[in-house]
């Protein structure tokens, strides 16, 4: 593969611009890449979120609320995308939902470039910091987070890492929660957990067995956390095809906030919530966190790859 680059604007072989967020006097900056297909992935900095990820047709594989750039908030995140959410995921512990990554605007670009075979990559790395410090249980926790994102003609590949330098272990949970558009969530199927267990929030988190040969969507709300699963698909009658594949990543999310529960998001305009449909890689469970030893690292991967039939 090619050297790669620290990180200049000059040397830099992605193309990195900015974009006017909430009421137009705020700049984001926005790396752009794009793979010699024409596929192309967008990332900004903030919270080391990719919002955009499309092939070389031109076909956005990732849902972002219709109320974007407008709705920016530094406070609450971006609604739709890939949010980076660690050390915690949603409302499993002492935290805010989703932990303290995902609206960090402390990430930097630590390393750009492409490989031989053209594939551009990016790097963002954050470390332990007064935010950090200030989060329930983390006041003596330091820490190395980087998270790579990399796109080819028809896949996506995410990296995150975690170094715990602190002199004591590390306890966390986390996801790289991947809302992926859908053309209509009633017509979509996910394939690949039958017969697995799941964990069923609208039931206290009770155990449930999943007997069907596909999930299907009804317009309620779903949210359930599978355990220590396989790749998963996301199928559409168009003959669109998502297939998700992971390492340290354990448990897989499907979850759609449902028609009746959608006005809760403020964020979402109105009948997206037919649009999207969350399936991602977590360590989810608080009973079964990642513990880390001083000096340890860990690494969890999610790949997408698309076709069409």
């Amino acid at each position: 593969p090619r050297k790669r680059q620290p990180y200049s604007p000059a040397a830099m072989p992605v193309t990195v611009t900015s974009m006017a967020v909430g009421d137009g006097s705020q700049q984001l900056p926005i790396v752009q890449l794009a793979h010699p297909s024409g596929a192309t992935c967008e990332v900004t900095p903030y919270g080391a979120h990719v919002y955009s990820w499309k092939m070389p047709d031109g076909q956005e594989q990732l849902y972002l609320t219709s109320k974007w750039p407008g709705c920016f908030n530094p406070a609450k995140g971006i609604r739709g995308g890939i949010p980076v959410c660690w050390p915690q995921f949603s409302e499993t512990g002492p935290m805010a939902t989703h932990g303290f990554l995902r609206r960090s605007q402390a990430w930097q670009i630590t390393e750009s470039g492409d490989k031989e075979d053209g594939t551009p990559f990016v790097t963002f790395r954050i470390t332990d910091s007064e935010e950090s410090r200030g989060a329930v249980g983390w006041a003596e926790m330091t820490f190395a987070v980087t998270v790579t994102v990399m796109v080819e003609a028809d896949k996506l590949r995410h990296v995150m890492g975690v170094e715990n330098t602190s002199e004591k272990e590390m306890v966390f949970t986390g996801a790289l929660h991947t809302y992926f558009a859908v053309e209509d969530v009633l017509q979509a199927r996910v394939s690949g957990l039958s017969g697995q267990t799941y964990l069923d929030k609208l039931q206290d988190f009770k155990p449930v067995v999943d007997s069907e040969a596909s999930i299907s969507f009804n317009g309620e709300k779903m949210d359930r956390s599978y355990c220590k699963t396989g790749p998963v698909a996301i199928e559409e009658p168009s003959g669109r095809k998502l297939v998700i594949e992971k390492e340290g990543w354990g448990d897989i999310v499907v979850w759609n906030i449902g028609e009746k529960d959608e006005g809760s998001m403020a964020d979402m305009g109105t009948g997206e919530w037919q649009r999207y449909v969350c399936v991602e890689g977590g360590v989810i469970r608080p009973e079964s966190p990642i513990v880390l030893p001083a000096g340890q690292a860990w690494t969890g991967i999610q790949v997408f790859t698309c076709s069409k039939s």
